[in-house]
């Protein structure tokens, strides 16, 4: 009989739901019995609740009834950390094996600003679970100097085949979240800079109609198209056709479009911000930007979307430095090792 792996999380667009998709789908768990519990969505507070007290019920039923073998267990930080630290304890009455995996971006923020009790109890679950796995070298320094223990470092990846490079000129792409944090209110303001003709793909959600304000304002509708949250097909095609993705975080981990970005052979321009400067080499495998640097932003964009000499080799760099860390054939493996580790 094959044992069974409890994967808990948010199933909200965005990274970490792709993260355990991916898993499924490439068969990261095909050696067990895999059961997904999702335990918040963002929709509105009374149905995360739901769902948070809904995922308790099905873990003691699972833990009843069934050989659980691991409860992997995705974790960004505020309700997601209490969350996760209530599944982990619950798992613990039941000696079932405990792994969190950290996705958090603002998750230094959120530690160095909390009250002596909550970072204690943030340390104990980190101390305390069997494996804690973060997504980057620097996020381990930073986990390991806080706790005191030993952590895993193991990248998020993704499949891209087949890639197209026709790219329309001009085009700029956007795949985030419409919120601050992802800096999408900078391009904006930096796009009404540009000294050239642009299109801008807005792909995300969020803040919608203080985006669209902002778009009015700068006279750029013209210039802009809305997709709402894409993937799939329409991501890849999109990837494939711009001339340039676009990422102007204040906080991240390490984002999954970055990953997708380097695997379609997009130009990338981001910040060096979480573990993005360990991919994102500033003139080797994509451009960075100071956070909130509204004139730097339509500096590179400008620059970029002008065609230098340098380009091909900055894209070939990323491409390469996608496919020797950040595809299933180089990640599965590491977590089945964690997993044998184990049991």
């Amino acid at each position: 009989m094959k044992e069974h792996i409890i994967t808990i999380g948010t199933g909200a667009n965005g990274g970490i739901d792709s993260v355990i998709k991916g898993y499924e789908k490439d068969g990261l768990f095909d050696s067990y019995s895999h059961i997904r519990i999702v335990s918040h969505l963002g929709k509105s507070k009374f149905h995360d609740l739901w769902l948070f007290l809904n995922a308790l019920l099905s873990l003691f039923k699972v833990f009843l009834k069934l050989r659980v073998k691991i409860l992997h267990c995705h974790m960004s930080y505020k309700g997601s950390f209490w969350r996760k630290l209530t599944f982990v304890l619950i798992a613990k009455l039941f000696n079932v094996r405990t792994l969190v995996h950290l996705h958090g971006s603002e998750f230094k923020q959120y530690y160095s600003s909390r009250t002596n009790l909550t970072k204690n109890s943030i340390l104990w679950l980190i101390r305390n679970v069997d494996e804690f796995v973060v997504l980057s070298d620097s996020w381990k320094l930073y986990i390991e100097g806080i706790s005191g223990r030993n952590v895993t470092s193991i990248n998020n990846y993704v499949n891209i085949n087949n890639v197209s490079t026709s790219r329309l000129e001009g085009h700029i792409l956007f795949l985030a979240a419409f919120i601050p944090r992802k800096g999408i209110y900078d391009l904006l303001n930096a796009c009404a800079l540009l000294n050239r003709d642009f299109h801008l793909h807005l792909c995300g959600a969020g803040e919608d109609e203080k985006v669209r304000q902002l778009v009015g304002k700068l006279n750029l509708t013209e210039s802009v198209t809305f997709h709402g949250w894409v993937d799939g097909s329409t991501k890849k095609d999109l990837l494939s056709k711009c001339s340039v993705m676009i990422l102007p975080s204040y906080n991240e981990g390490l984002p999954m479009t970055l990953i997708e970005s380097l695997g379609c052979k997009i130009p990338v321009i981001s910040t060096p911000v979480g573990a993005i400067s360990e991919v994102i080499l500033d003139g080797e495998t994509g451009y960075l930007v100071e956070p909130g640097s509204i004139d730097q932003i339509a500096d590179k964009l400008n620059h970029v979307l002008s065609s230098p000499p340098e380009l091909k080799a900055i894209v070939d760099n990323g491409h390469r430095k996608y496919v020797e860390n950040f595809t299933s054939e180089v990640i599965l493996p590491k977590w089945q090792s964690i997993y044998e580790k184990m049991s």
